[in-house]
């Protein structure tokens, strides 16, 4: 059994521990489920579909609540990995408050079993049965990501499960639950993201290879090796990118959408680069790699849903106006606010040294 941190016995008081409590659920990260649920409302109002802001404003408490109970839920069952990860960044290798011991594990399980009752509390109110019980399997693969018995992510399944649950299923569902069905145009969108989102899920798991070695937790970057993952992500990117432009050609996708989703193209342009000229190997730039990975969701996500409010309001679609404007004026703000806070915490965090190479 691992011995517990002077801190965690000791314990922090008062303001101290709400803000390791609070800094223990990662709520930086919320932002990716934010910007699913818009995309697939937004895609419904600019189908026609009517969309009610009480209904968003639940299924925003959902999908926020849901997600905090993965994050304490993967805090809890992933500490050996996080204190064997030696080159963990800002964005990888768990939040580090369990590793410090100011917070004791407990806390952090209790949280996960309090908001995973809390989420389906929320879901009890929604009255679609066929969201109700996609949502609950989705929590059911979003708890088991890291806990036992099945410990997808143990088992080089979790990549996959992040990219469908988040990135596919989210979308997929709130627009099911305006349209009762599921537009060409929303699963053009969805794909290449989702695709996106795995590819994403490999870089981050490339980054706590070390310490996901040492305990046995086999994720895709640990079956693949190093060299595979970086060829799958400069490979996958392109495939990605290539199929947002044909889609755009075919008509898929509104050419809004697609050359909005394009612009994107940059940011894997630039860590596809460096991962392959080694820069996981630098902790300046693996920190900037695994930040800039993480923005790249939101970014494409922001990006149709601009496509898709210019396609909608230069046809007119009255739909749009009826709650469409709101969710998206909503995201964006969020999406803003997070990059802007991002931007200024990467700048005045204190960068490790080149000088140490992580491997």
């Amino acid at each position: 059994m691992q011995t517990t941190p002077a801190a965690d016995r000791d314990g922090l008081r008062g303001w101290a521990w709400v803000r390791a409590f609070v800094r223990l659920g990662r709520p930086r990260f919320l932002l990716q489920s934010a910007a699913a649920l818009g995309l697939g409302m937004l895609a419904a109002a600019h189908d026609g579909h009517r969309i009610a802001l009480g209904w968003y404003a639940v299924a925003v408490a959902l999908a926020w609540t849901s997600h905090l109970m993965v994050h304490y839920c993967n805090e809890y069952f992933d500490l050996p990995a996080d204190r064997a990860n030696a080159a963990h960044t800002q964005w990888t290798g768990g939040s580090r408050v369990l590793v410090e011991g100011l917070v004791r594990p407990e806390a952090s399980l209790g949280s996960a079993f309090v908001l995973v009752f809390a989420a389906f509390f929320i879901l009890s109110a929604v009255p679609d049965v066929v969201v109700r019980e996609c949502v609950s399997a989705v929590l059911a693969l979003a708890w088991f990501y890291t806990a036992p018995p099945l410990r997808l992510n143990y088992r080089g399944l979790g990549e996959v499960t992040t990219g469908i649950c988040l990135y596919g299923m989210v979308p997929v569902l709130s627009y099911y639950f305006f349209a009762r069905d599921v537009s060409v145009l929303l699963l053009g969108i969805v794909i290449p993201i989702l695709c996106v989102q795995v590819l994403r899920q490999l870089v981050m798991n490339l980054s706590d290879l070390e310490g996901d070695t040492m305990v046995g937790k086999r994720t895709a970057a640990v079956i693949l090796g190093p060299t595979r993952i970086v060829r799958t992500y400069a490979a996958g990117q392109a495939l990605c990118y290539v199929g947002i432009a044909a889609l755009g050609f075919a008509g898929a996708v509104p050419a809004a959408v697609a050359a909005a989703m394009l612009l994107t193209a940059a940011i894997p342009a630039w860590v596809g680069r460096q991962l392959l000229t080694g820069g996981m190997d630098r902790p300046r730039v693996a920190n900037l790699i695994t930040f800039l990975a993480s923005i790249q969701l939101p970014s494409m996500v922001c990006a149709a849903m601009t496509g898709l409010l210019i396609d909608a309001l230069r046809a007119g679609g009255r739909a749009m106006w009826s709650g469409g404007v709101t969710v998206y004026a909503v995201t964006v703000l969020i999406y803003l606010s997070w990059v802007l806070g991002l931007v200024v915490a990467h700048a005045r965090a204190p960068e490790p040294p080149d000088a140490q190479p992580r491997s």
